[in-house]
């Protein structure tokens, strides 16, 4: 069996420290100004509404709902913040909640991933193991998830998995559903609430859900093709891949660093924001060539569509 590497194969004591060190004030900038350029998105088309204000608040909006994602992920591990009350109530109310997640059951579900990554035990292989797929499948892929028919899928999926909930009786089945609903209904009646009240209840639909429905469907489909699609696979050097990204392509598609997924997984505790340090750590190790790095996504999707 191929070996699988440790933090300290890699990198020293002195550097592992370096890495995981968090610096709270970062999220707290990065959560609010995710927040601020939605809202300023909505402003743009409310005032100036046209074809081309709609779609560029859609683009601007899936992609800071995405990076709301990503940076529930990191509260996921326990990354966002020191204190891990603090950590567990903002990543649920401010990023997972609004978007109709939970890190209550993304966790374990999550860390399963991690632990078996690429193996028939992972919960996430059937989003990796199809491909390479064709090119005229991986259009038609993207064409459900631009016309919300990925987004329909998926939350359709979410909500048969809460009121599916089991429990002794009708009392305790009643109090399982809210339990799972009740941060989705309170974060969403909130935004409905306050874009009534400063524009009009329409945007809420046109710009919180379409966005969610469609381009962050999108985005999520090729993080998730980049991420661990058509890897080696021997070992945990190759079976996630690290792309390298513009700064447009961060902007428009992978927020908060998320490209450098290889990093992610090799040091699982080192917070969003210093995984470019681990990248340029890594680059005079010896193992550097056995490492999955891809030069762009339009490398990867390549050779995800080269079926």
């Amino acid at each position: 069996m191929a070996k699988d590497y440790k933090p300290l194969d890699l990198l020293s004591k002195e550097e592992l420290k370096v890495i995981r060190k968090k610096r709270d004030w970062i999220n707290v900038v990065s959560i609010f100004l995710n927040w601020l350029q939605i809202i300023a998105a909505m402003v743009l088309f409310f005032y100036f509404p046209n074809a081309l204000t709609f779609l560029l608040s859609v683009v601007v909006i899936g992609s800071r709902q995405f990076a709301l994602a990503v940076l529930a992920h990191d509260g996921a591990h326990n990354l966002l913040f020191s204190n891990e009350k603090i950590n567990d109530f903002v990543s649920q109310w401010f990023c997972a909640f609004p978007l109709f997640s939970d890190n209550r059951p993304y966790r374990p579900y999550h860390l399963a991933h991690h632990r078996f990554t690429e193996s028939e035990n992972d919960p996430d292989l059937s989003l990796s193991a199809p491909f390479p797929i064709t090119k005229a499948s991986f259009r038609r892929k993207v064409i459900r998830d631009l016309t919300g028919q990925t987004g329909f899928k998926r939350y359709s999926i979410a909500l048969k998995s809460i009121f599916s909930s089991e429990a002794d009786n009708f009392k305790g089945k009643i109090k399982k559903i809210s339990d799972k609903i009740s941060g989705f209904l309170i974060t969403n009646l909130v935004i409905f609430s306050l874009i009534t009240i400063l524009s009009h209840w329409s945007i809420y639909f046109l710009l919180w859900w379409i966005p969610a429905f469609t381009y962050y469907s999108l985005i999520v489909r090729i993080r998730n093709i980049a991420e661990h699609s058509v890897t080696p696979g021997e070992t945990n050097l190759n079976n996630t891949r690290t792309t390298k990204a513009s700064f447009l392509t961060r902007y428009l598609l992978v927020p908060h660093h998320v490209n450098f997924h290889l990093e992610h997984h090799l040091f699982t505790n080192c917070p969003w924001y210093n995984l470019p340090k681990v990248h340029e750590m890594l680059e005079g190790e010896p193992l550097r060539d056995k490492m999955c790095i891809e030069k762009s996504y339009f490398s990867v999707l390549r050779k995800a569509t080269s079926g």
